[in-house]
C-alpha cells in the first residue's frame, strides 16, 4: 500500500518513529527507519505492508517499510 505522509517521534511507550497519513491514519513502523528520513516533521511516501507482530506501543497500524522516500 502507497501512503503520504509526515514522519513524527512519539516520546511515550519508550519513543518511536510513526508516519501520519495525509488522510490522518497512522502508521508504525516495525523495523528502524532509514536515518535519512528519521526528522519530526519529515514529509514521505511510502510502500508498505501489514505486520502482524505484537506490539506494546498503542499508536497506529504496524506495518513492515517497503521503501521510502522524501518528498
Amino acid at each position: 500500500m502507497r501512503i503520504e505522509g509526515t514522519v513524527r517521534y512519539q516520546d511515550f511507550e519508550g519513543g518511536f518513529w510513526g508516519i501520519e497519513a495525509s488522510d490522518g491514519a497512522k502508521y508504525r513502523p516495525v523495523d528502524p527507519l532509514p536515518a535519512s528520513v528519521r526528522k519530526d516533521g519529515c514529509r514521505v511516501t511510502a510502500e508498505v505492508e501489514p505486520a502482524n507482530v505484537v506490539s506494546f506501543a498503542m499508536w497506529g497500524r504496524n506495518v513492515r517499510v517497503v521503501s521510502i522516500r522524501k518528498t
